[in-house]
């Protein structure tokens, strides 16, 4: 079986239970993280410019009342997702496949008026295709962040997949063509808490959906793009043999399963990191006291290489995701790590910078060889009394065999949604949960309208 007849033939309804149902809350974890992002104000400005020239379509954009063209509502929903950085992602792929599939194809479903079992069938589609061609990559150059190479190829074969059931040659045109016209993504300027990144994921998106349209249409690409281009401009290690025939991985190995759902809002390299330390403060002081900021005398982080790059002290809230120091005194001084602790407000708080310039972040080579098949992570907390705190970490928790539970998953969803909307939230979840029971992408595109149109009234 080639990868493009597997994209073609994938259906949602015949996956194992376990698959259909990590689908189905991908979905909702996209969607929910989508939500959060859409109100932060640089989106909504960006929102707010191309609604002045936008006509009505059938698309929605997260946190707005009207219909969108789709070509602009994935657009802008895909900046929200990785804003807060507590989008999906998948360690082995070293990438965000949920995060480009499911903006892209539930645009193209909305537009189309697609059934529930055919949407979450591309976006399993397109998951699946994308993250396999990422760990034929090995990863990007140096500099070349991933966003843009293999997610656009993924939103592509999705968007292929929806429009295209059982077409084998239309998937083939879709992911060759979208091999062949991929972004090199600046790492910096995400690394760096540039709100300009929020764009390279919406252009990632809106360019893969648009050349699965074209190739859908019947565009022609010269065939080979995947070893001859992408692998020449976009791959670190290629590895195109696992390309070559997937009859023994695909419908016996799902990569959904495999991949990760956040549970700190900061850059994945942090998570290790991010759950030792929660594992300090959640213990707190040995004599059963919580733990203070004022006892902290210092806190020594040891990491592996990707990690300990990461050792700036930020001095705002996008900055502070991709901020070992920052991050630890965030969840210190708050004792806990969220949507609600990572502000700039708190960022800038004297307390928190205080504890912030008290960690020193060490690169230990001896940690290398456990990336990426996990984030390995050592802290040492050491107090002005002389108690020493210690926490590691190996595989952070969301991530493969650490996945998060459904609970887990849907408490995540349902506080964000309400974060954003409030109560109206929850009605969105239930429309997520209908597209697995005959509903359909305008029922959850409806959904999401109507939340906003209530949040809007009440505020």
């Amino acid at each position: 079986m080639t990868l493009s007849s597997a994209c073609a033939n994938t259906l949602w309804a015949a996956a194992p239970g376990m698959v259909r149902d990590r689908v189905l809350d991908l979905v909702a974890d996209t969607i929910a993280v989508m939500a959060l992002g859409s109100g932060r104000p640089e989106l909504c400005a960006v929102a707010d410019e191309m609604r002045m020239t936008a006509p009505e379509g059938h698309a929605t954009v997260v946190g707005a009342s009207s219909g969108w063209p789709a070509s602009l509502a994935m657009l802008i929903n895909a900046m929200a997702v990785a804003a807060d950085q507590l989008q999906d992602g998948h360690r082995m792929a070293r990438g965000h496949p949920a995060s480009h599939v499911v903006p892209a194809v539930l645009a193209v479903a909305e537009e189309h008026d697609a059934s529930g079992a055919e949407t979450l069938s591309a976006v399993l589609a397109g998951y699946e295709v994308g993250v396999r061609i990422g760990q034929a990559m090995g990863g990007t150059p140096p500099g070349t962040h991933d966003i843009g190479t293999w997610g656009a190829v993924a939103a592509a074969a999705g968007v292929a997949r929806l429009l295209r059931p059982g077409d084998v040659a239309a998937s083939e045109r879709a992911i060759w063509l979208a091999a062949s016209a991929v972004l090199l993504t600046d790492a910096a300027t995400i690394f760096e808490g540039r709100t300009g990144g929020h764009a390279f994921l919406g252009a990632s998106v809106q360019l893969g959906a648009t050349l699965g349209i074209s190739a859908v249409a019947g565009l022609e690409p010269l065939n080979g793009a995947l070893d001859r281009h992408l692998r020449t401009v976009a791959a670190q290690a290629w590895s195109g043999s696992m390309l070559d025939d997937i009859d023994d991985s695909w419908g016996e190995r799902f990569e959904v399963l495999e991949g990760y759902i956040k549970t700190h809002p900061t850059c994945a390299h942090l998570h290790g990191i991010n759950d030792a330390v929660a594992d300090i403060v959640g213990a707190g002081h040995p004599e059963g006291r919580r733990l203070r900021p004022a006892d902290i005398a210092e806190v020594e982080v040891r990491t592996y290489g990707g990690a300990a790059v990461f050792n700036k002290v930020a001095e705002d809230e996008l900055a502070a995701r991709f901020s070992v120091p920052t991050s630890i005194a965030v969840a210190i001084v708050t004792g806990r790590l969220d949507e609600t602790t990572m502000t700039t407000q708190t960022v800038r708080s004297p307390e928190v910078r205080r504890v912030a310039e008290l960690v020193r972040v060490v690169h230990d080579p001896a940690l290398d060889a456990g990336y990426p098949s996990g984030r390995p992570a050592e802290v040492r907390v050491v107090l002005r009394d002389g108690v020493v705190l210690v926490a590691s970490a190996s595989r952070p928790r969301g991530d493969a065999d650490r996945a998060l539970t459904r609970h887990e998953i849907r408490a995540k969803a349902s506080r964000l949604l309400r974060h954003r909307f409030g109560e109206p939230g929850a009605e969105v979840l239930t429309a997520i949960d209908g597209l697995a029971e005959g509903g359909t992408a305008r029922d959850l595109g409806e959904a999401l309208r109507q939340a906003a149109r209530r949040h809007q009234r009440r505020t």
